[in-house]
């Protein structure tokens, strides 16, 4: 279940649009005076909530915060799968070759862990 907006405390900043880099925040209306999470596209990473200046997203019951998300060198066939899927650009490497995830660019969506098929992404929590 997606990031709920309470359309009620939502001001029509657009932030939370501003913010989602999977592009699961658009208007209502041509007006812009109110926003919706597309939950089929939404992963959970909480940037919109921690954006919206009104605190009109929720998180969805039982959601748990990533603190930090690494590649296991010895499971990762180096598929790139995982760098198609982020879009922040965080994982990085060479065809083949075990992959790492850029720290600095990795805001904690865990997006390349549910895509990755040897399961060899850790995601750690809060």
């Amino acid at each position: 279940m997606a990031f709920q907006l309470n359309k009620e405390q939502c001001v029509g900043c657009g932030a939370c649009a501003y913010i989602c880099l999977y592009h699961a925040i658009s208007p209502v209306d041509d007006i812009r005076t109110c926003y919706a999470i597309d939950d089929k596209v939404c992963v959970e990473c909480g940037q919109c909530s921690l954006i919206c200046p009104n605190s009109a997203i929720s998180a969805p019951e039982g959601w748990k915060k990533i603190r930090r998300v690494t590649i296991d060198a010895e499971k990762c066939k180096g598929c790139s799968l995982c760098r198609r899927v982020c879009a922040a650009d965080a994982p990085f490497g060479v065809m083949k070759q075990p992959f790492e995830i850029d720290q600095s660019k990795c805001f904690q969506c865990g997006a390349c862990a549910q895509k990755c098929r040897f399961d060899a992404i850790n995601v750690e929590y809060e």
